[in-house]
């Protein structure tokens, strides 16, 4: 029965060694290295030197994950201080946004109160240029108003001084009708005629003109008198008519000074206004342009300050971008390092596994390498 018990012992030891075997050969390096020493065991290579080279093995590996270890310390290092600097770049970029924000914070409610005051200084201009058209038209249709009174007093006083040749020409008398003159006059009657033709065709002229209508009343009321003096051959009434042509000179002077008089006063006084309205269109030019020069220079801030803002932004962008891809960099490495780390970790276990079974299951290890050249595994042959 103990027998019984030993051989079942053996048996299941055997199968486990045997599955712990199989197990090595899973691996790349599990299959290479049991051929190896399969191979060895063949050619009777010493133990002590498949022990060594099993050691040596797992002393290279320890090594090499060190010295790679080391590296890695060395490249996260490298990488942390590159992604600080980058972030803090990327900080006193983005102080600086806040700041050119700032500044253009400020200076657009500036431009723009100065743009608002501009155009009310515009509406004022326009105000004041309509009251410099209007004052000025007015002040031409008067200059041109009197100008044509001018005219029409030329005109009337022109019927009046020929109607008094017309008879101091025609008439013939020792003192020639001065006024107040004692001697008889003669005269012929053609005279008449034409005075108070020449009357009546001025009358019904200066009918129609607007400032001397009252003038013209007159005229014809001496061409009427005129025709009466030549039907009643009447000397005194022909001296009346010559003393009204005289009275009429008179009272057209007299209006016609009152009319330039009261130019005069009209264009003083637009003088002294249009002064005024003048010094007040200067001041809103020169505020205008003021304002204008203000708005100009606030302008090219603001254009600058985008400018800034914009060229900014796009270093942001780009440093963003370089700080994604440094940290994409460093990660990948840190992965790539962690799969070389993991991938040895298992070859020096299955190295140190090996060692193990060399060191206590030699006997498994040679019945499992027997087993494996009788089914024919030519990798397990000399």
């Amino acid at each position: 029965m103990k027998s019984i018990i030993i051989l079942v012992l053996v048996a299941t030891a055997f199968a486990t060694n045997l599955a712990a075997f199989e197990k090595l050969e899973k691996s790349k390096l599990g299959k290479t290295l049991l051929n190896t020493i399969a191979i060895q065991m063949q050619t009777g290579e010493p133990l002590e030197r498949i022990f060594q080279t099993l050691y040596d093995l797992e002393d290279r590996y320890q090594n090499d994950q060190r010295e790679d270890d080391a590296e890695n310390k060395a490249f996260q290092g490298v990488c942390d201080a590159d992604l600080a600097g980058l972030n803090q770049e990327l900080a006193n970029l983005e102080q600086r946004d806040t700041e050119l924000q700032a500044t253009l914070d400020e200076l657009q409610p500036v431009h723009d109160q100065k743009v608002g005051q501009r155009v009310a200084k515009l509406a004022e201009k326009a105000l004041l240029q309509k009251v410099i058209d209007e004052t000025t038209a007015k002040r031409q249709e008067e200059n041109d108003d009197f100008e044509a009174q001018r005219e029409e007093f030329t005109f009337v006083s022109g019927v009046l001084a020929e109607a008094r040749r017309l008879f101091t020409d025609n008439l013939q008398a020792p003192a020639f009708l001065q006024k107040g003159a004692s001697e008889a006059v003669h005269y012929t009657p053609q005279v008449f005629a034409q005075v108070a033709s020449h009357l009546n065709a001025a009358a019904h002229k200066a009918g129609q003109m607007k400032h001397i209508r009252t003038f013209g009343k007159a005229i014809k009321l001496m061409a009427q008198l005129a025709v009466k003096a030549q039907q009643y051959a009447n000397q005194e009434l022909t001296g009346r008519i010559i003393q009204l042509i005289d009275d009429l000179q008179n009272q057209l002077q007299q209006a016609f000074d009152l009319a330039r008089k009261t130019e005069d006063s009209r264009r003083q006084a637009f003088e002294a206004y249009n002064t005024l309205l003048n010094r007040d269109m200067n001041k809103l030019n020169s505020a205008i342009a003021n304002l204008e020069a203000e708005i100009q220079s606030l302008a090219d801030q603001l254009a600058a300050t985008h400018s800034s803002q914009d060229d900014n932004t796009a270093r942001h962008v780009a440093k963003t971008q370089q700080r994604d891809d440094r940290r994409a960099e460093c990660q990948q490495a840190a992965y790539e390092y962690q799969q070389r780390r993991s991938a040895r970790d298992g070859d020096r276990q299955t190295v140190s596994d090996l060692i193990g079974h060399l060191n206590t299951n030699m006997r498994d290890l040679k019945e499992y390498i027997a087993m494996r050249v009788a089914a024919g595994d030519t990798d397990l042959s000399q």
